[in-house]
């Protein structure tokens, strides 16, 4: 059946979606990496702006592939909850911080050297189907090459070709982020400590979201990763991204910081909801392709994750020649992974909307709150009992009791 095709498997988009689906497919589904092909129109190592910040999920996705991070990392020892002068805090292994620039090459070389055909530098220009659902694809490169492929993954990310060229429409309105690096300040008493700063206060600004400062290691000397995260609910009276700009502003300048003195890179995200598509014939979507998710805006775990479950049905696929994905995209949604997806795309409704000031408050007051937040973070699935008694915690904040 592999006859009339160049390869298996292609992969468009080198990050971490694509280079986890890659690495599963040759180290643990047994699929020939000569037969899978990585495409990405950078020139890997490339900068990606990004807080990188990699929940133990992902580390622990990683293990199992006989995979350690080795680039320089810092770990998330705990979390700070801030609005205003109320600071709430919990102490608790969240996984790692990263730079996308190191961590990205390191997944990418491991793949090349396990004998996938890594075309960095090579993007996706056109693809065009061949003989019917079953018959595979063509697709034609930045560089003008051929390459005739069985299935495509479309991980590419926010800004999707693969989705563009497909015409998979937007499910959600995408997220918008500024980040930036500074040295340590006498502000950052939480970050010098390991622990992550989630500052709420800029709901009150009129932004839905909330401002960060990560721990982060540039050049091996300490820095701490700044930024500002909107999520672009479909409020009408959203603030532009210029809003967003003016409240990162004034969200520096009580840290010290003078806006016009730092570098802000841009970016955003596509979020994961319950419309999301993950697949069309011969073809799935992974990681933010797929969506990532709403409340934090982070996906680099989730998308290690989806790699691994991509990779499965992909490997029956290949074997098979079936080219339907119906049920990758159920597995996804019935995962760990996918229910906190769909609860956190429920959560950011009710978190940074003007109303959601109850649950806030029980994040600013409750450690319970904060440490059941840390384990969802970390991936982890909550029991019941914990979901029943974060319920009551916050019926209670809305009444002011908690």
């Amino acid at each position: 059946m592999t006859d009339h095709f160049e390869y298996d498997v292609a992969i468009v988009g080198g990050g971490p979606a694509g280079s986890s689906t890659a690495l599963h497919l040759v180290r643990k589904e047994g699929i020939s990496p000569r037969r899978i092909v990585v495409l990405d129109k950078a020139k890997f190592p490339r900068d990606k702006p990004c807080a990188g910040a990699v929940s133990q999920l992902g580390v622990d996705v990683l293990a199992a592939l006989g995979i350690q991070v080795t680039v320089p990392s810092v770990t998330m020892t705990g979390v700070r909850v801030l609005a205003g002068e109320t600071i709430g805090e919990t102490i608790g292994h969240m996984g790692i911080v990263i730079r996308r620039t190191e961590f990205d090459s390191q997944l990418l070389e491991t793949a090349r050297r396990d004998g996938v055909d890594v075309r960095d530098g090579e993007g996706l220009s056109a693809i065009e189907r061949k003989g019917g659902h079953r018959g595979g694809f063509v697709l034609t490169t930045t560089s003008g090459s051929k390459i005739a492929t069985r299935f495509v993954v479309a991980a590419d990310g926010a800004g999707s070709t693969t989705r563009k060229l497909l015409g998979i429409r937007e499910q959600a309105r995408k997220g918008h982020l500024y980040v930036l690096d500074t040295e340590p300040l006498a502000c950052d008493e939480g970050v010098t400590r390991g622990l992550v700063d989630f500052d709420l206060s800029i709901v009150d600004d009129g932004l839905e979201g909330y401002y960060w400062d990560f721990p982060t290691v540039i050049d091996g000397a300490r820095q701490v990763s700044r930024g500002i995260y909107h999520v672009n609910l479909s409020r009408p009276d959203a603030p532009s991204g210029e809003s967003v700009k003016d409240v990162l502003a004034r969200s520096l300048a009580r840290r010290g910081i003078d806006i016009a003195t730092v570098k802000l890179r841009p970016f955003s995200t596509r979020p994961f909801v319950a419309r999301s598509i993950g697949w069309r014939p011969g073809i799935v979507l992974v990681g933010e392709a797929f969506g990532i998710d709403r409340t934090t805006g982070e996906g680099i775990a989730q998308a290690l994750e989806m790699g691994r479950m991509a990779a499965s049905h992909l490997a029956v696929a290949v074997r098979t020649g079936h080219p339907r994905f119906e049920a990758y995209e159920r597995d996804v949604r019935t995962s760990t992974t996918g229910r906190h997806f769909l609860q956190s795309a429920w959560l950011a409704q009710r978190v940074y909307s003007r109303t959601g000031y109850p649950a806030r408050r029980y994040l600013l007051r409750s450690s319970y709150g904060r440490t059941a937040a840390i384990k969802w973070y970390r991936g982890d699935p909550l029991p019941l009992l914990t979901q029943l008694r974060l319920g009551f915690g916050l019926a209670a904040s809305a009444f002011g009791s908690a």
